[in-house]
């Protein structure tokens, strides 16, 4: 009898210090002020950042000779072993992103360029079985070829888990498929890219939907941000839309979550996380401040919302947008954002480099 007592006051006792110890990541207000800015590569551009199951942070960055990847081992306070990721010599090589799974480090871009049979665009897949430290060409999730020489194809690849399926989200607005742009996805399967899906239609929503990034809800749910064209012809160029799904097969209809607040302007190059306190957070582009407009003119910005069902949001559930980047140069564009142990980190291309900022939030 007493050393059933002993074994339930043990018992009694490590579900108190469990409970105790659990971390409790109550809402926070995001203020960028208190960030600290760094320079991962000068003449660097549209960084992304990406955590690893190992801890180990992943930067990479665009320069004229490619996609370059930097590590980092202290939570992206400090960068380095710089390695080339890219394998596209002959192409514009752009718009990265990393995934992980198992043993497999994915980084997926875009190649573009011209040919001498038209205009030509893949998304390409590099992998790392070394945690980043070294870099070889994986597969090609899909291409295409404007014989007119019009840039028209795939565009924006974004790797995620959707059903236990490792999938590349994308943009595609070759005009075998649509006039307008259609948000996509691809399965790998056996060592190839298949089962083409589409989850937004841009000839439905008279748009040209792009840019999409997704994350999956602590809930199960999946979210989809993209910039959409629909109100082109109400000044604004693009604005950034959401959509969801429940189980990853059947999706909403985009709804509204920011509209630039100035005739002429538009919101793009969204990037989306949910911190461990259940908000979610939006980066975005905008010219919305400045007179003059276009990506030279643009700035990065968050939005946050801490509203749990997802059929209640719209633009009015999320904060007012706060400028990221400190400086009077004006200039933050094709935009990052993600989150690691405590720290929400932003990325973007500026005049000065590739540049990342880390904020601290609890």
């Amino acid at each position: 009898m007493k050393s059933l007592k002993i074994v339930a006051f043990l018992l009694c006792f490590v579900m108190f210090f469990c409970a105790c110890s659990g971390q409790n990541f109550e809402k926070v207000e995001i203020d960028w002020s208190k960030g600290e800015e760094t320079m991962l590569k000068e003449g660097g551009f549209a960084p992304r950042v990406y955590t690893l199951k190992n801890g180990r942070m992943i930067a990479g960055y665009e320069t004229v000779h490619g996609i370059f990847t930097k590590i980092s081992d202290d939570n992206g306070k400090t960068w380095d072993l710089e390695a080339k990721a890219s394998f596209c010599p002959a192409f514009n090589c752009a718009n990265i992103n990393f995934f992980q799974q198992g043993k497999n480090l994915y980084m997926a871009y875009r190649a573009t360029g011209k040919t001498e049979k038209g205009y030509y665009t893949s998304l390409q897949v590099s992998v790392s079985t070394d945690n980043g430290e070294n870099w070889k060409k994986h597969s090609v999730v899909s291409e295409a070829l404007d014989e007119n020489g019009n840039l028209h194809g795939v565009w924006e690849p974004f790797l995620q888990i959707l059903n236990d399926e490792l999938i590349c989200l994308y943009a595609n607005d070759s005009r075998l498929v649509t006039n307008y742009q259609n948000i996509e996805y691809k399965v790998f399967k056996n060592g190839e890219w298949k089962n083409r899906t589409v989850i937004s239609e841009g000839e439905k929503h008279l748009s040209r939907d792009g840019m999409p990034v997704m994350t999956r809800l602590k809930s199960g749910e999946y979210v989809c941000v993209i910039e959409s064209s629909k109100y082109t012809n109400e000044g604004n160029p693009f604005v950034l839309q959401m959509f969801w799904s429940k189980d990853g097969k059947q999706w909403s209809e985009p709804v509204d979550v920011y509209r630039p607040n100035a005739n002429g302007s538009k919101a793009a190059a969204p990037g989306i996380v949910q911190l461990p306190s259940g908000q979610i957070v939006i980066s975005f582009q905008t010219d919305e401040d400045s007179d003059e407009k276009g990506d030279s003119f643009s700035v990065m910005k968050t939005i946050y919302t801490d509203i749990k069902a997802l059929e209640q949001i719209s633009a009015a559930s999320f904060s007012k947008p706060q400028k990221v980047f400190s400086g009077d140069d004006g200039l933050s564009v094709w935009t990052g954002l993600w989150y690691s142990d405590k720290a929400l980190f932003a990325a973007a291309g500026t005049k000065k480099g590739a540049e990342l900022k880390r904020l601290e939030l609890w």
